[in-house]
């Protein structure tokens, strides 16, 4: 009896002890969890007092927003390409137009509704009094487009260009000019064409005026300039670029009754063009010194006179003035064309005045205005 209690104590105590160990476990394994969670929440506490983005990560962020969408938008519109026009019958100009101030002069002067004004906004066409006006509000000069605008310090994004094209017309330019406007987009008027009523004397002038403003009267090489400029209007079929390159020097043919031709380095002219060639060099430098610069060097006008007389080049243009002064006046009418019908054809480019109208949001404008 007493070995069967004894045993029987004996298995209680390791019954005992079982327990013990299984609960002593179980505390062991609660312990770990709840050094688990004290340790997440811990990490969810220093990373709440953790500082946030500083100024300077926020710019960043915002300016690689800002050239993501840069990139998205659809790039600036190209130019037309003319180089199959002859260089001297065709100038290029562009005129810069503020959309914001033009919404401020709508909505707040004018008191137009907002669909009203994008409306007016989106038909606008400059009339050709406007293009040959002075730069003023809404318009920028060409210069100014990546500034923000000078009258209401708009950005520069609110600022569309206007492109213009303006042709002279002729046999070397009608055919292509019909066929240029003809490959042009007729979505929304994109491009539009003004016509202007001139004299074939008034185009010359302009030509004459605006060639002499490229030139630099101080340096020898304008007479070159000049003559590749006045032989490319008179001959526009004619590479003049490329022969003005072969070309050291240019002569006055004895042989050639008229045209010219090259010849190792020469370009020989006819008498008559010749003779026209340095008129026209006096007209450009007559105004500079006493007197204008030629390629036979420098003329006043009563020895122009002469030498033109002498020349027979008066008598074969039908100038038979012994005055001078009335002779230049004759010899203009002839050289120009004197008061002989001629166009002008003006292409203006308004691809970047329609995007502009279509970015043109309420909102926006009111800010960009102010």
């Amino acid at each position: 009896m007493r070995k069967k209690e004894a045993r029987r104590q004996k298995t209680e105590v390791r019954s005992q002890k079982g327990t013990s160990t299984k609960q002593k476990a179980e505390s062991r394994k609660q312990k770990a969890e709840g050094k688990k969670k004290k340790t997440a929440a811990s990490k969810k506490k220093a990373e709440s007092r953790k500082p946030k983005a500083t100024g300077r990560k926020k710019a960043e962020s915002r300016r690689k927003k800002a050239e993501s969408r840069r990139k998205k938008a659809a790039p600036k519109p190209d130019r037309l390409d003319l180089s199959k026009f002859p260089a001297e019958s065709v100038t290029q100009m562009e005129r810069g137009m503020c959309l914001a101030c033009v919404w401020e002069v709508f909505t707040h002067h004018l008191k137009l509704a907002p669909k009203t004004a994008l409306g007016e906004i989106r038909r606008y066409t400059p009339s050709l009094e406007e293009l040959h006006a002075a730069v003023a509000r809404p318009y920028i000069a060409a210069q100014s487009y990546k500034e923000p605008c000078p009258y209401c310090r708009a950005a520069s994004k609110w600022i569309a260009r206007l492109p213009i094209y303006r042709i002279e017309s002729g046999k070397a330019t009608d055919a292509l000019r019909r066929d240029l406007v003809k490959s042009l987009s007729k979505k929304d008027n994109s491009f539009v064409v003004l016509e202007q009523k001139a004299t074939q004397q008034h185009a010359f002038f302009e030509w004459l005026e605006l060639i002499s403003k490229q030139l630099d009267l101080d340096d020898s090489r304008w007479i070159r300039e000049v003559s590749r400029h006045y032989l490319a209007r008179k001959e526009p079929k004619v590479d003049w670029h490329v022969e003005f390159e072969r070309a050291h020097s240019i002569r006055r043919s004895r042989r050639l009754e008229e045209g010219w031709e090259a010849d190792n380095g020469r370009l020989f002219l006819a008498p008559m063009l010749f003779d026209e060639l340095l008129l026209v060099q006096y007209l450009v430098s007559r105004s500079h010194l006493a007197g204008g610069l030629t390629l036979e060097g420098r003329y006043t006008l009563p020895e122009l006179y002469h030498r033109l007389r002498h020349s027979g080049y008066l008598r074969a243009v039908g100038v038979q003035s012994g005055n001078p002064g009335d002779a230049l006046e004759q010899l203009l009418a002839h050289l120009s064309g004197g008061d002989a019908a001629l166009r002008f054809y003006y292409i203006i480019d308004r691809r970047e005045l329609l995007e502009g109208a279509k970015a043109l949001k309420v909102g926006k404008a009111k800010g960009a205005a102010r």
